[in-house]
Parts: structure tokens; C-alpha cells; sequence
């Protein structure tokens, strides 16, 4: 056995979950599942546990279990969303639960310290699907038939893996590789290992496909990769996967062939204080306290506007090396924007019309020559320069987040900066805890590839 055979065999020894875990989940479950069959509703046709936990590719560390409520497919779409909230809540209601979105509402909570969710679907044949949630029975039956003991281990390393890197998990947050699509890559390829040599040889337009792929899926689908559902060959899994996961994916996958380590699958790596101090002078740090929402729709909020504010901070010629957005789902948030320069210089070139163009060169000269402090022709073309007024990227981020909240921007993250908020640099104060664990996180996102 080679090093990397032998470590990935210590892997699949420690993913292999203890029988007291089991035991408590086992225990969970039936808890939960009898707390919902108590709802009796005759809209109700059948309640599953699906999920990492029924198929048995959970990790130890990190589970949960999902109960999906199948409704009958007459039920409105209205009515089957009231009817899932109404089912969840009473089968948690001993509980601290709370309402997640994904194409519908659902909710989630905590058990005992295990994280359940209770999501509606609807009964339906296959590919007859009312709702985004109507595959996942059809993915437990499928896999469940699927894997065998070596396949669920491998899946549990894969899971490791990913977590690792940063690129586990379909949340908004993360936009990476989910539970079931791990499950689709061992089974595709057979192993931990053989999926890290795909990965590593990844080239464009690569399909993933447990049946043949059809020619017209790379037409059909834009994604960084395409992989085909299984129980659905219409649906492209890797829609929901950001291509900087992808890219993650496939220079982890190399490093880890070539340098296989231990310490590699259990991500202790400590944050990198020299790092922080030698970038914190080039960090725009936006501060806000947050009103507490579902994580999903906070996370797809902060993203939209950190990009928003990026490509205006880009359009004022600020140079945006990197941006980052992170909260702690409860009170803050906090907008990093890594810049190549925090203050414009003091003056601006402007390129005009070439002289050929008679009249869009009157009109460049009556526009530009009272406020011009010089005027010239640089060959054929007419040049000026003009004084900057404003040359701190703190005063353009707090124009455009001003005339964002002044515009009737009064839902989302445009209400909450309503709020107040405090723009700085990172080395212009003392930094509070939780900005230094964003900036730690960061820094954190690409760190692997040092190994």
C-alpha cells in the first residue's frame, strides 16, 4: 500500500461513525418522524427520512436529517406551503426552529444538537415534479440502492475533502459540492481517489454523467461543469456549483495526488497573523449590524450588493484586487474589499475624439475646457486633464451606499445600511474580533494551495 493509499484508508477508519452517534440519531429520528405523523392531515401522503443520515454518508462531526413531508399533488401551490410551515412546526415545536428558504420555505431546527429539517414535496411520479424538493425522495431510493458499505466510505471521505477546502455544501453561502452530488461523483468513478484524478485532469465543457451523456448537454447547460442528476437527465447539478469551487476542486485534487497528508483532511490550519497585517493597509472594511433573517436569503442579499458595490467602486477607477462578504447570521455583516490603492491621484486623464471628428471635438472642448486644468492633442487625438474630487475609495463607497439608501433602497442590505454602518481601513483602528475572524476566513479561502 502507497502513502496516499494508506492515508486515505485512515481517512475512511475515522469518517466511519460511532455506534453511540448512531444510536442517538436512530433515536432522533424516530423522535421527529412520530411528531410529524401526529400532524394527521389526509393532504399528507407519506412522510421519508432522507438525507446523508438514510442513505449512511453522514460524517460524525457534521449531520443532520431531513424529513420530507410528501403532500398530495392536488394541494395548491399556497395551501402545500402553508401546509409544510404548519407540519413543521409542530413536529418541532419542543424545539428552537426556525424558517429556511430554498424554492419554497421549510424548517429547520435544532434536536439535541443534530440539525433537522422538515421539507414539503410533493407526491409525484418521476419527472412529473411540481416542486424543486420532489427529486430528493427519488435520490434516497436511488442511492440507497446504490451504495454499497466501500462506497458510502469513500463518499464520506470525498465529504472530508471538500470540507476541507473550503467547497462543501449548496447553501448560498458556500455555493460548492453537496452531499448527493458526492454521492453522484464515487459512483460515477468508484472512488475517492479516481475522482481526485478526474478532477485534476479537468478540462471545459467536461460532463459528468452516469449514463451516457447526451452530445447537446454542453448547448444545453452553461455551467463550469455539468453534472447530470442521475433520477433527472434535465437537471445539471453543477448549475448550483460557483466556478471558483470548481477551480478549488481541481488544485486541491492535484496537490493532494502529489502531497498526500493527514493533516490535509482535517483542516487545522491556524490563522495567518503576517498575512493579515501585511494586507490590512489595502482593505476597505464596510461594517453594518443586520436585522436576522433566513441564512439563504441573507447570504444571496450580501452577495448581490458586495458585487454591486465592487463594479461601482471599479467604474470610479479603484482597482478591486479581491472582495469578500461574511456574517455571522445573527447581528453583523461586515463588506471587504481588497484595493490596490485606497486614494485615486490628484489628477484624472480624460481621451477625447480624434480632430478628424469636427463635431464631437467642439463638443469634447465646450464640455471639457472650463474645468480642464491643461488641454492638448497627444498625436490626433485631443487630451485633457482635470483635477479629482474625490480621491478616497472611503468617500465614493459612502456616496454609493448614500444614494443607494436615498433612493427608496429601503429592503435587503440597503435597509440595513439604513441603519449606520462604519467604513474604514484596516489599519486605521483597532480591528474587533469578529472582523478578524472575516479576514481570517479570507485569507483561509485559497491557503491549501500553499501545502
Amino acid at each position: 500500500m502507497n502513502n496516499i493509499d494508506s492515508i486515505i484508508q485512515e481517512a475512511i477508519e475515522s469518517s466511519v461513525p460511532s455506534k453511540p452517534k448512531q444510536s442517538k440519531l436512530e433515536k432522533i429520528s424516530k423522535e421527529i418522524q412520530k411528531e410529524i405523523v401526529s400532524y394527521d392531515d389526509k393532504r399528507i401522503s407519506r412522510v421519508l427520512v432522507g438525507g446523508s443520515f438514510a442513505k449512511g454518508t453522514w460524517l460524525e462531526n457534521d449531520t443532520d436529517i431531513d424529513f420530507f413531508v410528501m403532500i398530495e399533488p392536488n394541494v395548491e401551490r399556497a395551501e402545500f406551503e402553508e401546509l409544510g410551515k404548519s407540519v413543521g412546526y409542530h413536529a418541532l415545536k419542543k424545539y428552537k426552529h426556525y424558517l429556511r428558504y430554498s424554492e419554497h420555505p421549510y424548517v429547520e431546527g435544532k434536536v439535541n444538537g443534530t440539525r433537522i429539517n422538515i421539507v414539503p414535496c410533493y407526491k409525484v411520479e418521476k419527472n412529473k415534479w411540481k416542486s424543486a424538493a420532489d427529486r430528493s425522495p427519488f435520490h434516497t431510493d436511488f442511492m440507497q440502492t446504490k451504495l454499497n458499505e466501500n462506497l458510502k466510505s469513500q463518499v464520506r471521505v470525498l465529504k472530508k475533502f471538500l470540507k476541507a477546502v473550503g467547497i462543501y455544501g449548496s447553501q448560498i453561502a458556500v455555493s460548492g459540492f453537496s452531499g448527493y452530488v458526492t454521492e453522484v461523483l464515487i459512483l460515477k468513478y468508484g472512488s475517492f481517489k479516481s475522482v481526485l484524478k478526474e478532477f485534476s485532469e479537468l478540462k471545459p465543457n467536461h460532463i459528468i454523467s452516469i449514463d451516457p451523456p447526451i452530445e447537446k448537454m454542453i448547448e444545453k447547460f452553461n455551467s463550469s461543469i455539468i453534472i447530470i442528476d442521475p433520477i433527472d437527465s434535465n437537471r445539471n447539478l453543477g448549475a448550483a456549483i460557483s466556478a471558483n469551487c470548481v477551480a478549488k476542486f481541481v488544485l486541491a485534487s492535484r496537490l493532494f495526488l502529489i502531497y498526500p497528508t493527514v493533516e490535509f483532511l482535517r483542516k487545522s490550519r491556524r490563522p495567518n497573523v503576517k498575512i493579515r497585517n501585511q494586507i490590512e493597509s489595502n482593505l476597505l472594511i464596510i461594517e453594518f449590524n443586520i436585522k436576522k433573517r433566513s441564512p439563504d436569503i441573507l447570504w444571496g442579499q450580501l452577495k448581490r450588493k458586495l458585487t454591486s458595490i465592487s463594479k461601482m467602486l471599479s467604474n470610479s477607477r479603484f482597482e478591486i484586487i479581491n472582495k469578500f462578504c461574511f456574517t455571522d447570521e445573527e447581528e453583523h455583516a461586515v463588506f471587504i474589499f481588497m484595493v490596490e490603492f485606497a486614494n485615486l491621484p490628484k489628477i484624472t486623464m480624460n481621451k477625447g475624439p480624434e480632430v478628424y471628428l469636427k463635431a464631437e471635438t467642439d463638443s469634447y472642448i465646450k464640455k471639457r475646457a472650463s474645468n480642464s486644468i491643461m488641454l492638448w492633442t497627444d498625436s490626433m487625438r485631443i487630451v485633457s486633464i482635470e483635477e479629482t474630487k474625490l480621491i478616497s475609495i472611503k468617500e465614493h463607497a459612502s456616496l454609493i451606499i448614500k444614494k443607494d439608501v436615498d433612493s427608496g433602497g429601503h429592503t435587503g442590505i440597503a435597509s440595513d445600511l439604513k441603519n449606520g454602518y462604519s467604513i474604514y481601513l484596516g489599519n486605521e483602528k483597532k480591528l474587533n474580533s469578529f472582523v478578524i475572524t472575516a479576514i481570517n476566513h479570507m485569507i483561509d479561502d485559497g491557503e491549501f494551495i500553499r501545502q
